[in-house]
């Protein structure tokens, strides 16, 4: 038996459509800007349960997961997506969290949060460490361990607050100078 082409005469090239290549780059520039979206909108989220203590890949992935946070596509969350996303928020590194940036910037986010509580207290006229440990306990706001304040954790919450409050000065003149 012999086949036949199904054919006849010279093949012709169609032109004024988008190659198959050309359509794939699209599609991928555009999944990855969708994916980029994602992340940024996820971002605040993410932080918070990273100032909560959920900072390894799979604590998160469990943490979205039972908080009904839905995936890309709608499903459940796994550790590389959860992975995949971390990346794209620059809070992971060489295929880990880089716990080093993570955890200062849980801490930068948790100290924000009580900045204002903390500035308070310290308008009441609870100025010394121990007496803003006192109180934290006393309202029953606890670290980011979930454990209860002493006087290190205290100096070590106004020491990051001063240093973020010269940081934001800092920000605000260079836009000032523009």
């Amino acid at each position: 038996m012999v086949l036949k082409p199904q054919h006849d005469g010279p093949m012709k090239q169609v032109t004024g459509g988008t190659s198959s290549r050309a359509h794939g780059t699209h599609t991928a520039l555009k999944n990855k800007r969708a994916a980029a979206a994602r992340a940024a909108a996820l971002a605040p989220t993410v932080r918070e349960l990273m100032a909560a203590g959920f900072v390894s890949q799979q604590a998160l992935t469990d943490e979205l997961n039972r908080r009904g946070i839905p995936a890309a596509l709608g499903g459940s969350w796994h550790r590389l997506s959860v992975g995949k996303m971390l990346m794209r928020l620059g809070l992971i590194t060489n295929g880990s969290i880089n716990n080093g940036l993570a955890n200062k910037k849980a801490a930068d986010d948790r100290a924000r949060g009580l900045a204002s509580t903390v500035r308070a207290l310290q308008v009441e006229g609870l100025v010394s460490l121990g007496a803003i440990e006192r109180e934290l306990n006393a309202r029953e706001i606890r670290t980011a361990q979930g454990g209860k304040w002493h006087r290190s954790g205290v100096s070590r919450l106004l020491d990051r607050l001063k240093r973020l409050e010269a940081s934001s000065r800092t920000a605000v003149a260079a836009e000032d100078g523009r």
